[in-house]
């Protein structure tokens, strides 16, 4: 688990990924497909496709309840209105990074999700 507690989305930005940013100190950018939605309602999106991505720009200031990575490279974000992001492995691409810095010493973090599943941490 992230320590995002009650985190706020303060910046979205859309290249060929899909990245956003929580309360200034953690940034996850998305570069492979991915489920956004309620759970049993969730829609898939591809990062590369930028106006498949316009339905995510209500995520800016949504308050995130949890994110957790997995072992096995997968990615979850829970968010206070029931729906969640999530990401799996992909086979041949990194799916997504997770970076950061944790307050108050702003010791630094990095995740990637690496091709055919696993975490790397640096």
């Amino acid at each position: 688990m992230l320590p995002v507690g009650e985190g706020k989305i303060t910046q979205l930005r859309i290249d060929y990924a899909f990245t956003f940013v929580l309360d200034q100190w953690i940034e996850i950018r998305i570069e492979t497909p991915f489920s956004y939605g309620a759970e049993g309602a969730r829609h898939q999106f591809e990062p590369s496709d930028a106006p498949g991505l316009a339905p995510l720009l209500g995520l800016h200031q949504a308050t995130v309840t949890s994110a957790e990575i997995r072992k096995d490279g997968r990615l979850t974000v829970a968010f206070a209105d029931g729906c969640a992001l999530v990401v799996l492995p992909d086979e041949q691409y990194e799916a997504f990074t997770v970076s950061g810095s944790l307050p108050p010493i702003r010791r630094g973090f990095r995740f990637v999700a690496v091709p055919g599943g696993g975490l790397a941490r640096y």
